[in-house]
């Protein structure tokens, strides 16, 4: 594929030490029913076989980018991103899948649209690391949803995404000095200037292992807090009080007083709410009664992301 001939679609799968899934999904990528492409994969710093595996794929649309060091997954998407030539890009993260019909369905979806539509997203089945099937999340919302996004990331992994490049350009790519919620920061600054699209099919299987990020309590609290600052002008009462109250339950495991600050300015914008008093009832306790309390609430409702993380 020349320069004189761009390719549709740019496919970023940035990798680290992940040798053992990364082939997997390179292929799913291969045997796409939508065939203008190029995939671009970003090693970030890897010290596995990772660049032996990518070696073994003989296709002339694949290019393979290694940084340096380990910079993280956001600094490695916007090197792919740098590089990208394409219409559309679109991410694929290297633990997780494609179903064949994935990008066909995103470029219809984006040509009927038209060019107000700046990202695309898919429902997505999910498997733990032993491929043992968790569930299936469905898409939810679109059109324009910015207000809906700053309540809450209704869109998630980035392997159910694709994005016309003019707009990733124009928002300026993913903040990579987050440590964890730069997807749904980017969907944020995304949905604030286009609308977003829907599509009801299951095209992802996305593998839930235990070395992803979101496995950190302190980073999911860390990342999400950054975030709602970012953001903080934009939020209702009632949506900043909601971040507010699920930032100070995660801080109370780790920084009582601070957390139990940011629990009353949550009470002052919106006072009616039991679990918030239960927390900081539980909090008195003792941090070991605490840890075990969080721990059972998240598991039973959010067993799949927070209700997984190492405190």
């Amino acid at each position: 594929m020349t320069d004189l001939k761009k390719p549709t679609v740019s496919v970023v799968i940035p990798t680290y030490n992940r040798a053992r899934t990364v082939g997997q999904a390179i292929r799913s990528v291969l045997d796409q029913t939508f065939q203008d492409w190029e995939l671009i994969i970003v090693d970030d710093g890897s010290s596995d076989e990772t660049r032996s595996v990518v070696a073994g794929f003989r296709d002339l649309r694949l290019s393979f980018h290694r940084l340096d060091r380990n910079r993280g997954q956001s600094a490695a998407r916007n090197h792919g991103i740098s590089v990208a030539r394409g219409v559309y890009v679109a991410f694929l993260d290297s633990d997780d899948l494609w179903y064949p019909e994935k990008l066909a369905r995103d470029v219809e979806t984006f040509e009927a649209g038209g060019e107000a539509i700046g990202l695309v997203y898919c429902g997505k089945e999910l498997y733990d690391a032993g491929d043992h099937f968790l569930g299936r999340r469905q898409p939810t919302l679109a059109g324009e949803v910015y207000h809906e996004l700053l309540g809450g990331d209704f869109i998630g992994s980035c392997s159910r995404v694709a994005l016309r490049r003019t707009i990733l350009e124009r928002v300026g790519g993913f903040d990579d000095s987050l440590p964890s919620y730069e997807d749904w920061d980017l969907w944020i600054r995304v949905a604030r200037v286009s609308k977003v699209a829907a599509l009801p099919y299951y095209l992802v299987r996305r593998r839930l292992s235990g070395s992803q990020i979101s496995d950190s309590l302190r980073r999911i609290y860390e990342g999400r807090a950054r975030v709602v600052e970012k953001h903080r002008a934009d939020f209702d009462p009632a949506q900043l009080s909601q971040h507010l109250t699920a930032l100070s339950a995660i801080l109370l495991n780790y920084e009582a007083p601070r957390a139990r600050a940011m629990a009353r300015e949550s009470l002052r914008l919106r006072p009616f709410q039991p679990m918030v008093y239960a927390s900081l009832c539980m909090s008195l306790l003792g941090l070991n009664v605490y840890r075990w309390f969080f721990s059972k609430y998240t598991r039973w409702r959010h067993r799949l992301y927070t209700g997984r993380a190492q405190i």
